[in-house]
């Protein structure tokens, strides 16, 4: 009987070996050829699930969005029975920085993905989509502070959201080459947050 063969994994395993070597040496680096060895399959198999590059590296940066937004959910589950929303609006501004070894490699490939964003519109409009859905989603969470009095009513909630997603998407590439560390940078979150929250 003939191996049952899993597509959608193999489609995450390439993307897997595309985040390598976008990790190393950048997005302009990435060819099927290349991702092809660094994932240990022929081209052919490449080409089969992705027949140009551009294809591969727009659900390289698909795929990764998943497993970062994953990554946000893993960190929301924690504070979300506590109804918390200082909390909750920690988890998910702690949760875009690289602050373990596996979020670090998830946001250089993600720098990677925002300089190609810099000439590639596709890739730019799909980057841009980002903060503006999470700000969209933690709206709520806001909200129901101003509503409990732990925020002040006269602030506006969707660009408070924005400025931190802002502060967090600048930290997340400064710990990235040693401006700050990771605990510097949640210590700035914590710092924004206590403002926010007094």
């Amino acid at each position: 009987m003939p191996k049952r063969v899993d597509h959608e994994q193999r489609r995450r395993e390439i993307a897997e070996a595309l985040w390598r070597v976008a990790a190393v040496e950048g997005l302009r680096a990435v060819t099927l050829r290349r991702v092809a060895a660094e994932a240990g399959i022929s081209m052919n198999l490449v080409q089969y699930y992705f027949t140009t590059k551009d294809e591969m590296v727009r659900y390289g940066l698909a795929r990764l969005t998943e497993v970062a937004s994953a990554r946000i959910q893993a960190e929301l589950a924690e504070v979300l029975p506590s109804r918390d929303p200082k909390a909750i609006l920690r988890a998910c501004l702690v949760g875009v920085l690289p602050v373990d070894e596996h979020s670090r490699r998830l946001s250089t490939v993600h720098g990677a993905y925002l300089t190609l964003s810099i000439t590639d519109p596709e890739i730019a409009a799909l980057n841009n989509r980002i903060p503006h859905e999470l700000a969209s989603r933690l709206v709520p969470v806001l909200t129901t502070a101003q509503d409990r009095g732990t925020v002040h009513k006269g602030l506006d909630v969707r660009r408070e959201l924005d400025s931190l997603l802002a502060m967090v998407s600048g930290l997340a590439p400064g710990i990235l080459i040693g401006t700050y560390t990771a605990a510097e940078a949640v210590e700035l979150v914590d710092y924004r947050l206590d403002r926010l929250f007094s």
